[in-house]
């Protein structure tokens, strides 16, 4: 899958994630270039995002089967405090 980051001055959020020979509504906004970038190596590298913000956009980018397949590590939990964090 091909991504391309497009810089729009003019918009708000001016960095669009797009996927490339992907529908219409399959592209994502940042503010920032570093967002984007960031969204696109969760992407690659298939890790599910626990921001919200990545989550909305790697749900619009992904097709629904490629974003159920997204790797969910769990979380680390010390035994011996007993809290989850």
């Amino acid at each position: 899958m091909k991504l391309s980051i497009i810089y729009y001055p003019k918009m708000k959020r001016a960095y669009l994630l797009k996927r490339k020979h992907g529908e219409y509504s399959q592209h994502a906004h940042f503010y920032t270039r570093k967002e984007a970038i960031k969204c696109r190596n969760l992407i690659d590298s298939m890790t599910y995002p626990y921001d919200k913000k990545y989550q909305i956009a790697m749900r619009r980018i992904l097709t629904e089967s490629e974003y159920k397949a997204l790797n969910k590590k769990p979380r680390y939990c010390n035994i011996n405090k007993g809290i989850r964090r």
